[in-house]
């Protein structure tokens, strides 16, 4: 109790000396937790005085900013005391940029990119990274991607929602090794966008697909193009206009397993040309193609 009161005193003391950051305490794994506030650039002044290791604990408000981060293993984590909104205000290409191995980004609410091929949270050319339980959504009315991975390694893309978005809620590019684990796109919710899931030109890493909702997006549930050995199980795809889940012609040896997919011109469509994709045990009404292992 009284190293609670302690600790409870020191970041009080901390709101009212230093606007926008508090003093920073010892961290779970070693590195230290720096409290952030909304104000002005708030999050660019906090992410330059971190080290590896370190915490970002995001407390409640909106932060009209767009950052880049390009330190390692930084975690920028909602502190549990209300939604934490990231708008780059209509402002930047890429709202959240990610440049650093071992980011992890949980919990929050980014909005706000536009101009250029808008991405929401970018994670491009780095060997791991995870985003978790966060939201993306287009509010300037011209983004393209809410979580972009591409020319990326192991990264995790689980439990966040996606909504809005002119290509995709989800995309996943250029991926062709993942040598510290598998690529995961697990229990996300993408609704509203062009295509929910895309993974595009990406053969050599392993990528699973897994136990995601897809639903109500205007051309396509999941999207395979160009790719290969992708793995896609138990997702539930629902109401997206021509397809449930897609594999184009030049997209091998996938393997679809256990997905419910319904309320499309075609639930599954496996188009000509491809060689080598298994459907096993998906529970589906309409099909294009040959839909069998």
């Amino acid at each position: 109790m009284l190293r609670r009161m302690i600790l409870a005193m020191v970041v009080f003391a901390g709101i009212l000396s230093w606007p926008g950051t508090a003093p920073a305490l010892s961290g779970p794994t070693g590195g230290t937790v720096i409290e952030v506030y909304p104000v002005p650039d708030a999050l660019k002044k906090a992410l330059a005085s971190a080290n590896s290791g370190d915490v970002l604990n995001i407390h409640a408000g909106v932060y009209p900013e767009h950052v880049t981060i390009g330190t390692s293993n930084l975690t920028l984590r909602a502190a549990g005391d209300g939604e934490v909104t990231v708008d780059g205000t209509c402002s930047t290409p890429i709202t959240v940029d990610v440049r650093a191995d071992g980011t992890t980004i949980r919990g929050l609410r980014v909005v706000g990119a536009s101009e250029n091929s808008p991405i929401e949270i970018n994670f491009s050319h780095v060997a791991t990274g995870r985003v978790v339980k966060s939201k993306v959504e287009d509010t300037c009315g011209n983004a393209e991607y809410g979580v972009n991975v591409s020319f990326s390694h192991t990264i995790q893309v689980v439990g966040n929602t996606a909504t809005g978005f002119g290509d995709a809620g989800f995309y996943i590019g250029a991926i062709t090794s993942t040598q510290r684990g598998p690529l995961v796109i697990q229990g996300n919710e993408s609704y509203g966008n062009v295509r929910g899931i895309i993974v595009e030109n990406s053969s050599g890493g392993r990528i699973l697909v897994i136990g995601n909702d897809v639903h109500d997006n205007q051309r396509t549930g999941i999207w395979i193009t160009n790719s290969d050995r992708v793995r896609l199980r138990s997702n539930l795809v629902q109401d997206n206009g021509y397809s449930g889940i897609e594999l184009d012609s030049l997209s091998d040896r996938n393997r679809i397993r256990g997905n419910t997919a319904s309320g499309h011109t075609y639930d599954l469509a496996n188009d000509a040309g491809n060689t080598g994709n298994c459907w096993v045990a998906n529970d589906y009404t309409t099909s294009l193609g040959n839909i069998d292992c």
